[in-house]
Protein backbone atom coordinates (compact mmCIF):
# COMPACT_ATOMS: atom_id res chain seq x y z
CA UNK A 1 0.00 0.00 0.00
CA UNK A 2 1.35 3.44 -0.94
CA UNK A 3 2.41 6.01 1.63
CA UNK A 4 -0.42 8.35 0.67
CA UNK A 5 -2.99 5.56 0.97
CA UNK A 6 -1.58 4.47 4.34
CA UNK A 7 -1.60 8.02 5.69
CA UNK A 8 -5.12 8.66 4.44
CA UNK A 9 -6.46 5.38 5.75
CA UNK A 10 -4.74 6.09 9.06
CA UNK A 11 -6.33 9.52 9.31
CA UNK A 12 -9.72 8.07 8.40
CA UNK A 13 -9.57 5.41 11.08
CA UNK A 14 -8.22 7.91 13.59
CA UNK A 15 -11.14 10.18 12.81
CA UNK A 16 -13.74 7.40 13.00
CA UNK A 17 -12.55 6.06 16.34
CA UNK A 18 -12.00 9.53 17.79
CA UNK A 19 -15.55 10.37 16.77
CA UNK A 20 -16.85 7.41 18.76
CA UNK A 21 -14.60 8.19 21.71
CA UNK A 22 -15.56 11.85 21.75
CA UNK A 23 -19.27 11.12 21.42
CA UNK A 24 -19.10 8.88 24.48
CA UNK A 25 -16.91 11.38 26.31
CA UNK A 26 -19.32 14.18 25.45
CA UNK A 27 -22.32 12.19 26.71
CA UNK A 28 -20.56 11.48 30.01
CA UNK A 29 -19.47 15.14 30.21
CA UNK A 30 -23.04 16.35 29.64
CA UNK A 31 -24.37 13.85 32.17
CA UNK A 32 -21.94 15.00 34.87
CA UNK A 33 -22.63 18.65 34.02
CA UNK A 34 -26.25 18.07 34.98
CA UNK A 35 -25.69 16.19 38.24
CA UNK A 36 -22.75 18.21 39.60
CA UNK A 37 -22.88 21.83 40.74
CA UNK A 38 -21.00 24.47 38.74
CA UNK A 39 -18.41 24.68 41.54
CA UNK A 40 -17.85 20.89 41.63
CA UNK A 41 -17.70 20.71 37.85
CA UNK A 42 -15.21 23.57 37.70
CA UNK A 43 -13.10 22.12 40.50
CA UNK A 44 -12.60 18.73 38.88
CA UNK A 45 -11.93 20.42 35.52
CA UNK A 46 -9.23 22.61 37.07
CA UNK A 47 -7.61 19.55 38.66
CA UNK A 48 -7.52 17.77 35.32
CA UNK A 49 -5.40 20.62 33.96
CA UNK A 50 -2.56 19.36 36.18
CA UNK A 51 -2.89 15.82 34.82
CA UNK A 52 -3.17 16.94 31.21
CA UNK A 53 -0.03 19.01 31.62
CA UNK A 54 1.82 16.10 33.22
CA UNK A 55 0.78 13.69 30.45
CA UNK A 56 1.96 16.18 27.84
CA UNK A 57 5.39 16.30 29.47
CA UNK A 58 6.00 12.55 29.39
CA UNK A 59 4.88 12.35 25.76
CA UNK A 60 6.92 15.34 24.56
CA UNK A 61 8.49 14.48 21.21
CA UNK A 62 8.91 10.77 21.86
CA UNK A 63 6.20 9.63 19.45
CA UNK A 64 7.53 11.87 16.69
CA UNK A 65 11.05 10.59 17.25
CA UNK A 66 10.02 6.93 17.06
CA UNK A 67 7.93 7.61 13.96
CA UNK A 68 10.50 9.59 11.96
CA UNK A 69 13.40 7.16 12.55
CA UNK A 70 14.31 5.22 9.41
CA UNK A 71 14.19 1.80 11.08
CA UNK A 72 12.64 0.34 14.24
CA UNK A 73 15.06 -0.86 16.92
CA UNK A 74 13.87 -2.79 19.99
CA UNK A 75 16.89 -1.68 22.03
CA UNK A 76 16.21 1.95 21.18
CA UNK A 77 12.54 1.45 22.05
CA UNK A 78 13.49 -0.06 25.42
CA UNK A 79 15.88 2.82 26.10
CA UNK A 80 13.15 5.27 25.18
CA UNK A 81 10.67 3.57 27.50
CA UNK A 82 13.18 3.72 30.37
CA UNK A 83 13.86 7.37 29.63
CA UNK A 84 10.16 8.29 29.52
CA UNK A 85 9.27 6.21 32.58
CA UNK A 86 11.97 8.05 34.53
CA UNK A 87 10.38 11.30 33.44
CA UNK A 88 7.02 9.90 34.50
CA UNK A 89 8.26 9.23 38.03
CA UNK A 90 9.60 12.78 38.31
CA UNK A 91 6.42 14.36 36.93
CA UNK A 92 4.07 12.19 39.03
CA UNK A 93 6.05 13.07 42.13
CA UNK A 94 5.79 16.75 41.23
CA UNK A 95 2.03 16.36 40.93
CA UNK A 96 1.79 15.05 44.47
CA UNK A 97 4.37 17.37 46.05
CA UNK A 98 3.68 20.56 44.08
CA UNK A 99 0.43 20.21 42.14
CA UNK A 100 -1.66 19.01 45.06
CA UNK A 101 -0.61 21.90 47.36
CA UNK A 102 -1.36 24.40 44.57
CA UNK A 103 -4.81 22.87 44.12
CA UNK A 104 -5.34 23.01 47.89
CA UNK A 105 -4.33 26.66 48.02
CA UNK A 106 -6.32 27.64 44.91
CA UNK A 107 -9.48 25.70 45.69
CA UNK A 108 -9.83 23.23 48.55
CA UNK A 109 -8.55 20.14 50.32
CA UNK A 110 -10.74 18.01 48.06
CA UNK A 111 -8.95 19.42 45.01
CA UNK A 112 -5.59 18.40 46.47
CA UNK A 113 -6.80 14.82 46.99
CA UNK A 114 -8.16 14.71 43.42
CA UNK A 115 -4.81 15.78 41.93
CA UNK A 116 -2.86 13.29 44.05
CA UNK A 117 -5.29 10.48 43.17
CA UNK A 118 -4.85 11.13 39.45
CA UNK A 119 -1.02 11.13 39.56
CA UNK A 120 -0.73 7.37 38.71
CA UNK A 121 -2.22 8.12 35.29
CA UNK A 122 1.00 9.92 34.36
CA UNK A 123 3.09 6.84 35.15
CA UNK A 124 0.81 4.65 33.06
CA UNK A 125 0.90 7.14 30.19
CA UNK A 126 4.71 7.21 30.28
CA UNK A 127 4.80 3.45 29.62
CA UNK A 128 2.21 3.81 26.85
CA UNK A 129 4.20 6.33 24.81
CA UNK A 130 6.53 3.83 23.08
CA UNK A 131 3.67 1.44 22.38
CA UNK A 132 1.65 4.22 20.73
CA UNK A 133 4.69 5.33 18.74
CA UNK A 134 5.11 1.82 17.29
CA UNK A 135 1.46 1.69 16.27
CA UNK A 136 1.63 5.13 14.62
CA UNK A 137 4.83 4.21 12.81
CA UNK A 138 3.20 1.12 11.33
CA UNK A 139 -0.01 3.02 10.49
CA UNK A 140 -1.98 0.70 12.78
CA UNK A 141 -4.50 3.40 13.54
CA UNK A 142 -7.41 0.98 13.34
CA UNK A 143 -6.04 -1.23 16.12
CA UNK A 144 -5.06 1.79 18.20
CA UNK A 145 -8.47 3.38 17.74
CA UNK A 146 -10.36 0.23 18.67
CA UNK A 147 -8.26 -0.23 21.82
CA UNK A 148 -8.91 3.35 22.95
CA UNK A 149 -12.60 3.09 22.09
CA UNK A 150 -13.07 -0.07 24.17
CA UNK A 151 -11.25 1.53 27.10
CA UNK A 152 -13.43 4.65 26.79
CA UNK A 153 -16.67 2.63 26.75
CA UNK A 154 -15.65 0.62 29.83
CA UNK A 155 -14.56 3.70 31.78
CA UNK A 156 -17.78 5.52 30.80
CA UNK A 157 -19.83 2.66 32.23
CA UNK A 158 -17.81 2.80 35.45
CA UNK A 159 -18.30 6.58 35.73
CA UNK A 160 -22.08 6.40 35.24
CA UNK A 161 -22.50 3.52 37.70
CA UNK A 162 -20.43 5.26 40.38
CA UNK A 163 -22.15 8.61 39.77
CA UNK A 164 -25.57 6.97 40.14
CA UNK A 165 -24.30 5.40 43.37
CA UNK A 166 -23.56 8.84 44.81
CA UNK A 167 -19.78 9.12 44.34
CA UNK A 168 -20.06 12.54 42.71
CA UNK A 169 -16.82 13.91 41.24
CA UNK A 170 -14.91 10.85 42.48
CA UNK A 171 -16.74 8.76 39.89
CA UNK A 172 -14.86 10.70 37.21
CA UNK A 173 -11.52 10.27 38.99
CA UNK A 174 -11.93 6.50 39.28
CA UNK A 175 -13.20 6.27 35.69
CA UNK A 176 -10.11 8.06 34.37
CA UNK A 177 -7.83 5.66 36.25
CA UNK A 178 -9.70 2.68 34.81
CA UNK A 179 -9.41 4.17 31.33
CA UNK A 180 -5.63 4.61 31.63
CA UNK A 181 -5.04 1.03 32.79
CA UNK A 182 -7.27 -0.49 30.10
CA UNK A 183 -5.74 1.63 27.35
CA UNK A 184 -2.21 0.58 28.23
CA UNK A 185 -3.11 -3.12 28.32
CA UNK A 186 -5.06 -3.09 25.04
CA UNK A 187 -2.54 -0.95 23.15
CA UNK A 188 0.34 -3.15 24.28
CA UNK A 189 -1.52 -6.20 23.01
CA UNK A 190 -2.32 -4.51 19.67
CA UNK A 191 1.29 -3.38 19.10
CA UNK A 192 2.78 -6.82 19.78
CA UNK A 193 5.57 -4.96 21.55
CA UNK A 194 6.89 -6.42 24.77
CA UNK A 195 7.65 -3.53 27.13
CA UNK A 196 10.99 -3.75 28.88
CA UNK A 197 13.26 -1.38 30.74
CA UNK A 198 16.80 -1.13 29.44
CA UNK A 199 18.80 2.04 28.83
CA UNK A 200 21.73 2.18 26.43
CA UNK A 201 23.81 5.33 26.87
CA UNK A 202 24.60 5.51 23.16
CA UNK A 203 21.00 6.61 22.53
CA UNK A 204 20.99 9.33 25.16
CA UNK A 205 22.30 12.04 22.81
CA UNK A 206 19.65 11.32 20.18
CA UNK A 207 16.87 11.30 22.75
CA UNK A 208 17.97 14.55 24.33
CA UNK A 209 18.76 16.32 21.03
CA UNK A 210 15.44 15.46 19.42
CA UNK A 211 13.12 15.45 22.43
CA UNK A 212 14.39 18.36 24.53
CA UNK A 213 13.26 21.11 22.14
CA UNK A 214 9.92 19.30 21.80
CA UNK A 215 9.64 19.06 25.59
CA UNK A 216 9.80 22.82 25.92
CA UNK A 217 7.55 23.14 22.89
CA UNK A 218 4.99 20.88 24.58
CA UNK A 219 5.10 22.95 27.78
CA UNK A 220 4.60 26.13 25.81
CA UNK A 221 1.94 24.60 23.59
CA UNK A 222 -0.02 23.54 26.66
CA UNK A 223 0.14 27.07 28.03
CA UNK A 224 -0.88 28.36 24.59
CA UNK A 225 -3.96 26.12 24.47
CA UNK A 226 -4.91 26.41 28.12
CA UNK A 227 -3.95 30.01 28.95
CA UNK A 228 -7.58 31.13 28.97
CA UNK A 229 -8.63 28.20 31.17
CA UNK A 230 -5.76 28.69 33.61
CA UNK A 231 -6.40 32.40 34.12
CA UNK A 232 -10.16 31.86 34.32
CA UNK A 233 -9.74 29.27 37.05
CA UNK A 234 -7.23 31.33 39.02
CA UNK A 235 -8.89 34.73 38.65
CA UNK A 236 -12.63 34.10 38.31
CA UNK A 237 -13.04 30.82 40.21
CA UNK A 238 -14.51 27.35 39.59
CA UNK A 239 -17.98 28.48 38.40
CA UNK A 240 -16.55 30.64 35.59
CA UNK A 241 -14.07 27.87 34.79
CA UNK A 242 -16.99 25.46 34.37
CA UNK A 243 -18.79 27.87 32.02
CA UNK A 244 -15.68 28.32 29.87
CA UNK A 245 -15.00 24.57 29.82
CA UNK A 246 -18.55 23.89 28.62
CA UNK A 247 -18.19 26.59 25.94
CA UNK A 248 -15.00 24.98 24.62
CA UNK A 249 -16.17 21.37 24.84
CA UNK A 250 -17.80 21.33 21.41
CA UNK A 251 -14.70 22.96 19.90
CA UNK A 252 -12.42 20.37 21.53
CA UNK A 253 -14.52 17.45 20.28
CA UNK A 254 -14.46 18.79 16.70
CA UNK A 255 -10.71 19.38 16.88
CA UNK A 256 -10.08 15.85 18.11
CA UNK A 257 -12.21 14.30 15.40
CA UNK A 258 -10.89 16.41 12.52
CA UNK A 259 -7.70 18.46 12.79
CA UNK A 260 -5.97 16.38 15.49
CA UNK A 261 -6.61 13.19 13.52
CA UNK A 262 -5.07 14.69 10.39
CA UNK A 263 -2.25 16.35 12.34
CA UNK A 264 -1.18 13.02 13.84
CA UNK A 265 -0.40 11.79 10.33
CA UNK A 266 1.59 14.86 9.19
CA UNK A 267 4.93 13.69 10.64
CA UNK A 268 4.78 10.04 9.44
CA UNK A 269 3.57 11.00 5.95
CA UNK A 270 5.63 14.13 5.23
CA UNK A 271 8.83 12.75 6.78
CA UNK A 272 8.72 9.81 4.34
CA UNK A 273 7.62 11.75 1.26
CA UNK A 274 9.84 11.49 -1.80
CA UNK A 275 12.70 13.95 -2.05
CA UNK A 276 11.14 15.37 -5.24
CA UNK A 277 7.80 16.02 -3.53
CA UNK A 278 6.70 19.65 -3.18
CA UNK A 279 5.96 19.75 0.55
CA UNK A 280 4.58 23.29 0.31
CA UNK A 281 1.96 22.27 -2.26
CA UNK A 282 1.06 19.15 -0.29
CA UNK A 283 0.59 21.32 2.76
CA UNK A 284 -1.71 23.72 0.89
CA UNK A 285 -3.85 20.79 -0.26
CA UNK A 286 -4.02 19.50 3.31
CA UNK A 287 -5.10 22.90 4.67
CA UNK A 288 -7.66 23.42 1.90
CA UNK A 289 -9.35 20.06 2.44
CA UNK A 290 -9.32 20.60 6.21
CA UNK A 291 -10.86 24.05 5.77
CA UNK A 292 -13.65 22.69 3.55
CA UNK A 293 -14.55 20.16 6.25
CA UNK A 294 -13.91 22.14 9.44
CA UNK A 295 -14.99 25.72 8.67
CA UNK A 296 -18.70 24.91 8.24
CA UNK A 297 -18.73 22.74 11.38
CA UNK A 298 -17.27 25.50 13.55
CA UNK A 299 -19.41 28.24 12.05
CA UNK A 300 -22.45 26.03 12.51
CA UNK A 301 -21.50 25.50 16.14
CA UNK A 302 -21.10 29.26 16.59
CA UNK A 303 -24.59 29.88 15.19
CA UNK A 304 -26.43 27.17 17.19
CA UNK A 305 -24.61 27.82 20.48
CA UNK A 306 -27.68 29.09 22.38
CA UNK A 307 -29.95 26.03 22.04
CA UNK A 308 -27.00 23.62 21.89
CA UNK A 309 -25.64 24.58 25.32
CA UNK A 310 -29.06 24.37 26.99
CA UNK A 311 -29.92 21.02 25.40
CA UNK A 312 -26.50 19.47 26.07
CA UNK A 313 -25.58 20.80 29.53
CA UNK A 314 -28.73 22.28 31.05
CA UNK A 315 -29.99 25.79 31.69
CA UNK A 316 -27.36 26.58 34.34
CA UNK A 317 -24.76 26.61 31.51
CA UNK A 318 -26.75 29.04 29.33
CA UNK A 319 -24.17 31.87 29.79
CA UNK A 320 -21.64 29.62 28.01
CA UNK A 321 -23.38 30.17 24.64
CA UNK A 322 -21.82 33.56 23.88
CA UNK A 323 -18.38 32.23 24.85
CA UNK A 324 -18.84 29.30 22.47
CA UNK A 325 -19.80 31.61 19.60
CA UNK A 326 -16.82 33.93 20.09
CA UNK A 327 -14.31 31.11 20.51
CA UNK A 328 -15.48 29.32 17.35
CA UNK A 329 -14.12 32.11 15.14
CA UNK A 330 -10.58 31.08 16.11
CA UNK A 331 -10.99 28.27 13.57
CA UNK A 332 -9.94 30.50 10.65
CA UNK A 333 -6.38 31.30 11.85
CA UNK A 334 -6.16 27.90 13.59
CA UNK A 335 -6.62 25.85 10.42
CA UNK A 336 -3.94 27.91 8.67
CA UNK A 337 -1.46 27.44 11.51
CA UNK A 338 -2.50 24.10 13.04
CA UNK A 339 -0.17 21.83 11.05
CA UNK A 340 2.85 24.15 10.85
CA UNK A 341 4.79 22.80 13.89
CA UNK A 342 4.45 19.18 12.77
CA UNK A 343 5.36 20.19 9.22
CA UNK A 344 8.66 21.52 10.58
CA UNK A 345 9.12 18.47 12.83
CA UNK A 346 8.66 16.16 9.82
CA UNK A 347 11.83 17.74 8.43
CA UNK A 348 13.61 17.42 11.80
CA UNK A 349 13.42 21.22 12.28
CA UNK A 350 12.54 20.91 15.96
CA UNK A 351 14.20 24.16 17.02
CA UNK A 352 12.17 26.11 14.47
CA UNK A 353 9.02 24.33 15.61
CA UNK A 354 9.89 25.38 19.15
CA UNK A 355 10.25 29.01 18.07
CA UNK A 356 6.85 28.84 16.42
CA UNK A 357 5.26 27.46 19.57
CA UNK A 358 7.03 30.03 21.75
CA UNK A 359 5.54 32.79 19.62
CA UNK A 360 2.04 31.33 20.03
CA UNK A 361 2.43 31.00 23.78
CA UNK A 362 3.77 34.49 24.44
CA UNK A 363 1.00 36.13 22.44
CA UNK A 364 -1.88 34.09 23.92
CA UNK A 365 -0.50 34.22 27.46
CA UNK A 366 -0.15 38.00 27.27
CA UNK A 367 -3.68 38.49 25.93
CA UNK A 368 -5.26 36.14 28.49
CA UNK A 369 -3.34 37.66 31.41
CA UNK A 370 -4.25 41.24 30.52
CA UNK A 371 -7.90 40.80 29.46
CA UNK A 372 -9.33 38.22 31.89
CA UNK A 373 -9.89 41.01 34.44
CA UNK A 374 -12.49 42.53 32.08
CA UNK A 375 -14.50 39.33 31.71
CA UNK A 376 -14.52 36.08 29.74
CA UNK A 377 -16.06 37.61 26.62
CA UNK A 378 -13.39 40.33 26.34
CA UNK A 379 -10.61 37.76 26.84
CA UNK A 380 -11.98 35.46 24.11
CA UNK A 381 -12.37 38.33 21.62
CA UNK A 382 -8.76 39.34 22.34
CA UNK A 383 -7.51 35.77 21.75
CA UNK A 384 -9.33 35.50 18.42
CA UNK A 385 -7.90 38.84 17.26
CA UNK A 386 -4.37 37.92 18.35
CA UNK A 387 -4.47 34.63 16.43
CA UNK A 388 -5.29 36.52 13.25
CA UNK A 389 -2.57 39.11 13.85
CA UNK A 390 0.15 36.50 14.46
CA UNK A 391 -0.47 34.48 11.27
CA UNK A 392 1.98 36.46 9.07
CA UNK A 393 4.72 36.08 11.67
CA UNK A 394 4.17 32.32 11.92
CA UNK A 395 4.39 31.85 8.17
CA UNK A 396 7.49 34.03 7.97
CA UNK A 397 9.27 31.52 10.24
CA UNK A 398 8.12 28.52 8.18
CA UNK A 399 8.92 30.08 4.78
CA UNK A 400 12.60 30.35 5.75
CA UNK A 401 12.81 26.54 5.51
CA UNK A 402 9.90 25.35 3.37
CA UNK A 403 8.89 26.83 0.02
CA UNK A 404 5.19 27.67 -0.08
CA UNK A 405 3.01 29.88 -2.29
CA UNK A 406 1.04 31.99 0.19
CA UNK A 407 -1.11 33.58 -2.52
CA UNK A 408 -2.16 30.11 -3.65
CA UNK A 409 -2.91 29.16 -0.05
CA UNK A 410 -5.14 32.18 0.56
CA UNK A 411 -6.90 31.73 -2.76
CA UNK A 412 -7.55 28.07 -1.94
CA UNK A 413 -9.19 28.70 1.44
CA UNK A 414 -11.25 31.71 0.31
CA UNK A 415 -14.23 29.67 -1.03
CA UNK A 416 -14.76 27.51 2.09
CA UNK A 417 -14.22 30.57 4.32
CA UNK A 418 -16.85 32.68 2.57
CA UNK A 419 -19.26 29.75 2.27
CA UNK A 420 -18.97 29.02 6.00
CA UNK A 421 -19.54 32.67 6.92
CA UNK A 422 -22.54 32.78 4.57
CA UNK A 423 -23.93 29.68 6.25
CA UNK A 424 -23.39 31.32 9.65
CA UNK A 425 -25.46 34.30 8.52
CA UNK A 426 -28.26 32.05 7.22
CA UNK A 427 -28.46 30.08 10.47
CA UNK A 428 -28.39 33.23 12.62
CA UNK A 429 -31.20 34.73 10.52
CA UNK A 430 -33.17 31.50 10.80
CA UNK A 431 -32.68 31.46 14.57
CA UNK A 432 -34.01 35.01 14.82
CA UNK A 433 -37.30 34.04 13.19
CA UNK A 434 -37.68 30.48 14.51
CA UNK A 435 -37.14 31.50 18.17
CA UNK A 436 -40.25 33.66 17.97
CA UNK A 437 -42.46 30.71 17.04
CA UNK A 438 -40.98 27.76 18.96
CA UNK A 439 -40.20 27.38 22.65
CA UNK A 440 -38.52 23.98 22.52
CA UNK A 441 -34.73 24.38 22.40
CA UNK A 442 -34.41 20.86 21.01
CA UNK A 443 -36.70 21.56 18.03
CA UNK A 444 -34.96 24.89 17.40
CA UNK A 445 -31.59 23.10 17.43
CA UNK A 446 -32.76 20.49 14.90
CA UNK A 447 -34.16 23.14 12.54
CA UNK A 448 -31.01 25.26 12.74
CA UNK A 449 -28.78 22.27 11.99
CA UNK A 450 -30.96 21.53 8.96
CA UNK A 451 -30.63 25.12 7.73
CA UNK A 452 -26.86 24.94 8.08
CA UNK A 453 -26.62 21.57 6.32
CA UNK A 454 -28.56 22.94 3.33
CA UNK A 455 -27.12 26.46 3.14
CA UNK A 456 -23.39 25.61 3.12
CA UNK A 457 -23.37 23.41 -0.01
CA UNK A 458 -25.92 25.75 -1.65
CA UNK A 459 -23.60 28.75 -1.18
CA UNK A 460 -20.48 26.78 -2.12
CA UNK A 461 -21.94 25.50 -5.41
CA UNK A 462 -23.69 28.77 -6.25
CA UNK A 463 -20.66 31.04 -5.92
CA UNK A 464 -17.67 28.66 -6.14
CA UNK A 465 -18.91 25.83 -8.35
CA UNK A 466 -15.62 24.87 -10.02
CA UNK A 467 -13.55 25.24 -6.86
CA UNK A 468 -16.04 23.18 -4.85
CA UNK A 469 -15.94 20.39 -7.44
CA UNK A 470 -12.14 20.39 -7.32
CA UNK A 471 -12.20 20.10 -3.51
CA UNK A 472 -14.71 17.25 -3.66
CA UNK A 473 -12.54 15.43 -6.19
CA UNK A 474 -9.45 15.94 -4.01
CA UNK A 475 -11.26 14.51 -1.01
CA UNK A 476 -12.45 11.59 -3.14
CA UNK A 477 -8.92 11.03 -4.46
CA UNK A 478 -7.52 11.19 -0.92
CA UNK A 479 -9.84 8.50 0.39
CA UNK A 480 -10.54 6.32 -2.62
CA UNK A 481 -7.56 6.30 -4.94
CA UNK A 482 -4.24 4.63 -4.40
CA UNK A 483 -1.57 6.99 -5.67
CA UNK A 484 1.90 7.66 -4.39
CA UNK A 485 2.74 10.90 -2.63
CA UNK A 486 4.88 12.73 -5.10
Amino acid sequence: MSLKKQATKGSLWMSITRTGINVIDFIVYAYLARILTLEEFGLVGFCFLFIEFANSLVNAGVNQNLVQRKTWCDDYAASTMSFVFGMGIVVASALVLIGAPIAHYSYSEVAAYVVASLAPITLIMSMQVVVTGKLLREFKNKQMGVAKFVATVCSAIVIVILAESGYGLWSLVIGKLVNAVLQFGLLTYASKFRPRFHFDKKYSKELITFCLPLLWMTVLNFIHRKASNIFTGLVLGPASFALLAAAKKGELVINEVTMSSINSMVVPSFSRAKESANIGELYIKLVTITAAIVFPIFMGLAAIADPFVVVAFGEKFEPSAIFMTISAFTVFPSVLAWFLPNLLISKALTREAFKLTLLNVVSNFFVAATTIWFGLDIMLVGLVAMNFLMLPVRYKIVLKHINMNISHLLKSIFPPSLSALGMFGCVMLGKYYISGYLESDFLILILLISIGALSYPAIAFSFFYRTTLVQINEIREMFLKNKTMA
